[in-house]
């Protein structure tokens, strides 16, 4: 216990940030390699069941399914993405996949329930994986270099001010 009492507040948040980070790290270097992998995967026929629809959370719903030796299997993402932000990207993909359209579909062939309609299409994973990886290494350097973090915030501010 004495240990936590003697670290400064910066080495605090260097202790959590990283932990905070990690799980949607984790999230984020998993779909950016699936997307990587995907366009080497094998593929099959799929139909849409339930076309994309565009929900206030900036997620979406949509529902495809797809055989794979004879077991069938579900995907709810045309592609790996981390959100969308412009309707009008979501209106393309709305006209791209309506209800009962005939799909190709990769799958992963270690785990078939990894699919995706559009191989190696990873919009927004890049832009999450940076931040993250930015925000994960922030907190390393609050941790190990507690001073570092006040001197560059001081040096950026005398910048702007």
């Amino acid at each position: 216990m004495e240990y936590f009492t003697s670290l400064s507040e910066s080495q605090i948040v260097g202790i959590i940030l990283p932990l905070a980070v990690s799980p949607f790290l984790f999230i984020a270097i998993r779909r950016w390699w699936w997307a990587k992998q995907s366009v080497h995967w094998p593929k099959t026929k799929g139909i849409v069941i339930d076309g994309i629809k565009f929900r206030l959370s900036r997620s979406l719903n949509f529902l495809y399914t797809y055989d794979v030796n004879g077991v069938s299997y579900k995907g709810d993402k045309p592609f790996f993405y981390n959100s969308y932000k412009t309707v009008k990207k979501v209106s393309h993909l709305i006209e791209l996949y309506p209800d009962g359209k005939q799909v190709v579909v990769y799958y992963n062939p270690s785990n078939h329930k990894i699919s995706t309609l559009e191989p190696g299409r990873k919009d927004g994973v890049n832009g999450a994986l940076l931040l993250l990886l930015f925000l994960f290494s922030a907190g390393l350097m609050a941790l190990s270099a507690p001073g570092l973090i006040s001197e560059i915030i001081d040096y950026f501010l005398k910048l702007i001010l």
